[in-house]
């Protein structure tokens, strides 16, 4: 038997060496999964918890945290990451405005990000847009204002759509050139 302590819980917890790694390695796959997430730790302190409330209940019915014990909890609190629960059918947004680095509300942070461009060439492209087309620019910006999700960082942004990328490329998503046998 080892002791493995969990938040939320002041004591450690009693178990077989094969119920102590199944339980790390579940938390490292919701660390892994939740790491782009802003609150990507409060959560995997959540789930921790979570199990050591259900560790708990098994000890206080006389049971022992053995792996069979672990498994069911596991699977009862389901998969943690995109692997566990196959593709992942969310994309980024097409547009977004991105809070850190931005200029007035970040919305051309955001679209430089998604076209690979550097962000001074789409700040001068849309000022200089702006003023050929009358101010209609102005008026699109203005109600993309409405829209546009906010994002903190622009490295959020990246994973989200290197997540999109992947999720269309994966070989049971249908492909671009026609439909997959």
């Amino acid at each position: 038997m080892t002791d493995l302590s969990l938040a939320g819980h002041a004591g450690a917890f009693s178990l077989t060496p094969e119920a102590k790694q199944l339980i790390l390695d579940y938390l490292d796959r919701a660390r892994e999964s939740t790491s782009a997430d802003a609150d990507g730790d409060e959560t995997v302190r959540d789930i921790e918890t979570a199990i050591g409330d259900r560790l708990y209940a098994v000890l206080s019915g006389g049971g022992e945290i053995d792996k069979a014990a672990v498994t069911g909890i596991l699977n009862d609190f389901g998969p943690v990451d995109a692997h566990d629960r196959g593709p992942v059918n969310r994309k980024a947004p097409l547009l977004c405005r991105i809070e850190e680095g931005k200029q007035i509300s970040g919305l051309c942070l955001g679209l430089a990000t998604r076209t690979d461009l550097r962000v001074d060439w789409v700040r001068s492209i849309a000022v200089i847009l702006g003023l050929l087309t009358g101010g209609l620019l102005v008026l699109a910006y203005l109600v993309a204002l409405l829209f546009a999700p906010r994002l903190q960082t622009v490295s959020e942004y990246q994973h989200a759509i290197r997540v999109g990328d992947r999720s269309r490329n994966t070989p049971d998503s249908p492909s671009a050139f026609g439909k997959s046998s």
